[in-house]
């Protein structure tokens, strides 16, 4: 492997001193190591699931034919295809997520024993609502720094890949970020409404009735609010689910929406479908086409997504 891959041994902007790592005039505090001097741990975003969203360096650990990979279950297969390595899957549902996360915990303690490069494999960014920062702490305790690669958030690259732009002039001038599960699987505050902001909720499609209710009652979203859900966004099997707040809990019901769905609230959720007639605004149902992934020849024969590419509820 590349030294650009291992924290034990790069150099530039990173010095070794005793248990502490120097960046940048940044002291991050690790225990001394008791591993081996090969053994490291790369923390990978996957990216919302195309593989070519991956960023190079991503892609280039995953090759890794020594490495140990320990993945969210809800990593894309196709990402998943990509890995040389050996492969675990933390099956993390909900109400077990604690167990899987001391299972993971133990996985890689056991490959950095071993002296193996740990590789811990998460969807989008790690540092979005992933709980990267805390399995860096955890790292940190055992005397290991790892190695951060970014990914594409789910957070903005999936509204994209369902052909909804985050913000719009005259639309949304804002956006927030919200996750759907609080810490021991509470809800978190909500932000209160407000006409030209977008919200995207991650990790929330399990609670949608409950979600829109308390939108609604007590943060002021008004019941015909648009909302589009994306499901397993840039993947074959992509689909992009619209209605608003009084409609989308039972759509996705009725559709199966299953996770990783990424839910937009917001009018920018219908910005592209403005083309509709009057009596066409109000649209409800799986838009068939992501308007985003048209191959480059059929682009002059495809209009767009609109109100005749929907199926309506």
């Amino acid at each position: 492997m590349e030294d650009a891959l291992d924290v034990n041994n790069m150099q530039g902007s990173n010095e070794m001193e005793g248990g502490n790592i120097i960046n940048s005039g940044l002291k991050l505090h690790s225990r001394p190591s008791s591993f081996p001097s090969t053994a490291r741990v790369s923390l990978v975003g996957a990216g919302p699931g195309d593989p070519e969203l991956l960023t190079l360096k991503a892609a280039r650990i995953l090759k890794d034919s020594n490495a140990l990979v320990v993945s969210d279950r809800l990593v894309s297969k196709e990402i998943l295809d990509m890995v040389k390595g050996e492969l675990r899957i933390a099956r993390k549902q909900p109400g077990c997520a604690e167990k899987a996360q001391e299972e993971i915990y133990d996985w890689a303690v056991k490959g950095l024993q071993d002296g193996r490069h740990v590789v811990r494999l998460k969807i989008g960014d790690p540092f979005v609502f992933g709980r990267g920062g805390e399995e860096v702490l955890k790292f940190r305790e055992l005397g290991v720094e790892p190695l951060v690669i970014p990914g594409v958030s789910a957070a903005f690259s999936a509204p994209l890949l369902g052909g909804i732009p985050v913000t719009h002039r005259g639309v949304s001038n804002q956006v927030v970020m919200c996750t759907g599960y609080g810490r021991n699987g509470t809800s978190p505050d909500l932000i209160q409404y407000h006409e030209e902001q977008t919200v995207v909720f991650l990790m929330a499609v399990g609670r949608l009735h409950e979600l829109c209710a308390k939108l609604h009652e007590l943060a002021g979203y008004p019941n015909d609010t648009p909302v589009g859900i994306i499901e397993r966004a840039g993947c074959p099997d992509q689909r992009t689910l619209v209605g608003d707040m009084n409609t989308i809990a039972d759509l996705a019901k009725k559709h199966s929406i299953k996770a990783p769905s990424t839910i937009v609230v917001g009018k920018v959720v219908n910005v592209l479908l403005d083309d509709a007639t009057p009596a066409e605004k109000k649209l409800a149902g799986i838009i068939s086409e992501p308007i985003t992934g048209i191959p480059d020849e059929e682009i002059d024969t495809v209009k767009s997504s609109k109100p005749d590419s929907v199926i309506f509820a």
